[in-house]
């Protein structure tokens, strides 16, 4: 044992030599020592906790300054320099210098996170300021591989937090359809059984461009030249459409129509006009068929919705303004449905009260067309072919 080691026991051989003043003073330095150390493991005791805390507390920060790209490229930039100077110090010095070199690095990088974290709250840094901080932080020396289960904790935290944050989708809203626009008159007729065989090639020639072709009549009478007059016409080229002549007073409104409906077989093809509800006083007294202006009203709103319910259209309603004042009461309840208007000898037509324009104009019986042996009804569609087209779809 060293005679200068301040343990050693005072035996008679050495107490002389232990009150030298050389030995007194490594004596107290040593004791000086010890008390320092001692201080310093207190003191090392009272911040670990701190200092675990506050590296837990970063942890994340550390983690995304670690993986960013600047940090990365000094990290590239750096490791084969210090990997060099470590090869040439002896294994305890290197030890020691990764000890220390991890625990100042963690120290030193945590500040400079809270350095970073304080002046982006206070003005938002730019890029050269994050660059500088980052390559100013001492970059740690790799440490033990987090477990399995962490390791894919931190794998799915990475990636959730380069995913963009979801946006809300806002519900897709169709644009309107532009409105077709208003173009010349459109020349067409009607016709029935009374009509007999048509030549629809010729009407096409003479300039027709849609017909109307009797249906159903009450309960019980069928146009017998209906598929034969219909289809022709569409062969030819026209626009078609079916009415129903109604009797209110035979049966009641959704018996009339489904009827109608059944014969009329309507298709949403594009050549096909809404099906007509043709309403003209009783052909027998010349009256509204026995019944008010509310049941006319009832009668009529039942027959247009069944049509509505099977076909998706609004049917088109033929009247005269002498009807529509009698037996309807001028009422405006129907105004939403195209109005085929009868009014014979005049230059323009007067709308009845109800409605706010008409879009058919019924004005002479007494036409000629090429086709068609005898007279016939002429027509005209107010707002143009772009417009008719538009109705047939």
């Amino acid at each position: 044992m060293n005679p200068e080691t301040p343990d050693q026991p005072r035996t008679p051989e050495n107490h002389d030599n232990a009150s030298t003043p050389k030995q007194a003073s490594t004596s107290a330095a040593h004791r000086a020592d010890q008390a320092l150390r001692t201080a310093a493991d207190r003191v090392r005791a009272w911040l670990a906790p701190l200092v675990e805390r506050v590296l837990r507390w970063l942890a994340p920060l550390l983690r995304r300054v670690q993986d960013a790209p600047v940090v990365r490229r000094f990290r590239e930039r750096v490791a084969p320099h210090v990997a060099a100077v470590q090869e040439k110090l002896p294994e305890p010095v290197v030890r020691a210098s990764r000890t220390r070199s991890m625990q100042a690095g963690a120290a030193v990088a945590a500040v400079g996170v809270v350095g970073l974290v304080i002046g982006t709250a206070v003005a938002g840094p730019s890029q050269p300021e994050v660059e500088e901080a980052a390559m100013a932080a001492p970059i740690p020396e790799q440490q033990a591989a987090p477990a399995p289960e962490q390791q894919a904790a931190l794998e799915q935290h990475a990636t959730l937090q380069q995913q963009p944050a979801p946006q809300p989708v806002e519900p897709q809203v169709a644009a309107p359809e532009p409105e077709a626009p208003i173009g010349p008159p459109v020349e067409g007729i009607d016709v029935s059984n009374h009509n007999g065989s048509i030549d629809w090639g010729k009407v096409a020639a003479d300039g027709k461009k849609f017909t109307f072709v009797l249906a159903t009549d009450g309960t019980s009478f069928t146009n017998p030249r209906y598929g034969e007059q219909y289809h022709g016409a569409k062969g030819a080229g026209l626009i078609a459409g079916a009415y129903h002549f109604a009797r209110p007073s035979s049966s009641s409104a959704e018996e009339q129509a489904n009827r109608f409906l059944d014969v009329a077989d309507y298709q949403s093809d594009g050549k096909t006009l809404p099906p007509v509800l043709d309403l003209e006083v009783d052909p027998n007294s010349g009256g509204c068929y026995g019944m008010s202006v509310d049941q006319m009203h009832q009668w009529t709103k039942t027959f247009n919705d069944k049509v509505k319910e099977r076909t998706g259209k609004e049917p088109i309603i033929y009247a005269n303004p002498s009807f529509w004042r009698q037996c309807m009461g001028g009422t405006n309840s129907f105004d939403g449905h195209p109005l085929w208007l009868a009014s014979y000898g005049v230059d323009s037509p007067s709308v009845p009260n109800g409605f706010s324009n008409w879009h058919f104009w019924q004005y002479t019986d007494e036409g000629s067309v090429a086709g068609i042996n005898g007279n016939t009804d002429l027509n005209q569609f107010k707002e143009g072919m772009a417009r008719l087209e538009k109705l047939a779809r």
